[in-house]
């Protein structure tokens, strides 16, 4: 049967529905990939020499406010100033049989029912084990001793560097290429994240790649074994569900709320937060008029209890800051007696501008994922 990195990825999360895209059946497509479809495609079409005017043929999947979102991230593309070499090969797609132990019997250029977007996509067609993988953007070195990676990440996740070292698709890609350019002694895989407009990559040896990678494709050529009807009965349900193409036709049973778009189930984890105040609230009230503790299963104790603390007098938190400043230098180092690892940010915007300017060179910009963007 064919494999990809998608494949695998599906497989991980539910071998029946791993077994249904390797048969080419069809089902819903999920929305939340629309946009990135759109982005990936404009992109390969400015790289292959298209006017960036031009709208592109899935254009017209998209609604106005995912329109907005589209054009944001080509504007990030054009400020990262991504720089593709004169001779640059996109999206073209290989693929390869692959034996037992993984080894691959040569690379060549897909056939057209295994290409996507050539109207002729069939992986059915697939009799024995092979693995497909098509690069967004890769190009060869002058001197044929390195081949560098590029691919295109459009969604709100942000991957670790952990994470990029055992990717499937970085690993899989990587050690094709090596065995399609025997001269390559190293390869380059570099996630470029257009949403938040940052890079990172992963350089390996041509034999540390191909060693990783073969692993993988055995372990494909073994699950093609097992009889697909087998496979299908097991069933992993989870969050994926809700963008599973063959949820409609499911017969596995899952909560409700496993069930619902991306839209619904952010609403049931609000009502579900909002519901969880409420339940705190009624038992601390409850709790207030107990003349005895709770003991609940697992080693906790429900009981009345008082937390203490120190705080500043009234008025005089000025003045013992001060005589505390003023000791610094002769009795007390600052990290000893500040907790200088609690909220910074806050400390540091409170500074006036001319002292923030005086410690400049000791800041650096820090960052965190969020996934929810902005509440309307």
């Amino acid at each position: 049967m064919l494999w990809s990195k998608s494949f695998v990825q599906a497989d991980s999360m539910c071998p029946k529905q791993s077994v249904k895209l390797r048969l080419g059946e069809s089902g819903r497509s999920w929305d939340g990939f629309r946009v990135g479809s759109y982005v990936h495609d404009m992109i390969a079409r400015r790289a292959g020499g298209h006017t960036p005017s031009e709208p592109g043929p899935l254009a017209y999947t998209l609604s106005v406010e995912e329109m907005v979102s589209a054009k944001k991230l080509l504007d990030n593309f054009d400020e990262m100033g991504v720089e593709l070499p004169g001779v640059v090969l996109i999206e073209q797609s290989y693929c390869s049989e692959v034996d037992k132990e993984g080894v691959a019997f040569g690379w060549s250029a897909c056939p057209s029912w295994m290409v996507r977007d050539s109207g002729h996509w069939d992986p059915s067609q697939a009799k024995e084990t092979v693995w497909r993988f098509q690069p967004d953007a890769y190009f060869v070195s002058d001197d044929g001793k390195k081949i560098t990676v590029y691919d295109w990440k459009t969604g709100w996740g942000i991957p670790s560097d952990a994470s990029l070292e055992k990717d499937t698709q970085a690993i899989t890609y990587c050690a094709a290429l090596c065995e399609m350019y025997p001269e390559a002694e190293e390869a380059e895989f570099v996630w470029w994240n257009i949403r938040w407009k940052t890079g990172r990559s992963v350089t390996k040896a041509r034999d540390e790649w191909i060693d990783l990678a073969r692993p993988i494709w055995a372990a494909c050529w073994e699950k093609d074994q097992y009889q697909t009807k087998v496979i299908e009965l097991e069933e992993r349900p989870g969050e994926h569900c809700g963008r599973c193409p063959y949820a409609d036709s499911c017969l596995v049973e899952l909560p409700d709320y496993q069930k619902q778009d991306d839209a619904g189930l952010y609403q049931y984890s609000q009502r579900l937060a909002a519901l969880t105040k409420i339940v705190k609230a009624d038992l601390k009230t409850r709790l207030k008029d107990r003349t005895s503790n709770v003991e609940v299963p697992g080693g906790t104790v429900l009981g009345p209890g008082v937390k203490r603390y120190s705080k500043w007098k009234r008025g005089e938190k000025e003045e013992g800051m001060r005589k505390v400043m003023e000791m610094l230098d002769v009795d007390l180092p600052l990290t000893g007696t500040f907790d200088i690892k609690g909220s910074l940010g806050d400390w540091l915007e409170a500074l006036p501008n001319g002292m923030r300017t005086y410690i400049d060179e000791h800041i650096e910009e820090g960052s965190r994922q969020i996934l929810i963007e902005k509440e309307k």
